[in-house]
């Protein structure tokens, strides 16, 4: 949920409201936009989902296709990296992306693979064109 700012490019939302651009860009944890989510409330609802499912299915294989914002969750959760730290990892259009769930939690496992694209010529991301795909 990300409010009145949803569906709305990047400099969009910086024209509009720079305030909460800045928030935004700078991880706050307790922001969240007008009618949306704060990153904390979004973290732990994708989080938890996952791991209710992992936990459904204990012993097998399960597929998550998610957006970007979803899979940053998920490698800070694997990786107990905070809310706040900023982003040093890539998150890959079309990449696979394997996470371990024990009672301890997630564990990574492999991260933006990319491997099964080589013979499609790649996937298309924010870096092929200057446009951004959706989070």
């Amino acid at each position: 949920h990300f409010g009145e700012l949803e569906g709305l490019t990047h400099e969009e939302i910086h024209s509009r409201w720079p305030d909460q651009a800045r928030r935004w860009k700078q991880r706050d944890p307790a922001y969240g936009p007008v009618g949306g989510e704060t990153l904390t409330e979004f973290h732990d609802r994708c989080v938890g989902t996952l791991v209710r499912l992992a936990q459904r299915h204990l012993g097998q294989t399960i597929v998550v296709v998610a957006h970007g914002g979803v899979l940053d969750c998920f490698y800070r959760a694997a990786n107990g990296i905070d809310l706040t730290a900023p982003r040093s990892w890539t998150i890959g259009n079309a990449t696979i992306n394997r996470l371990l769930y024990s009672p301890d939690g997630l564990t990574m496992v492999g991260w933006a693979d990319d491997g099964h694209l080589a013979a499609s010529g790649g996937a298309l991301d924010e870096s092929s064109d200057g446009a951004l795909a959706p989070a």
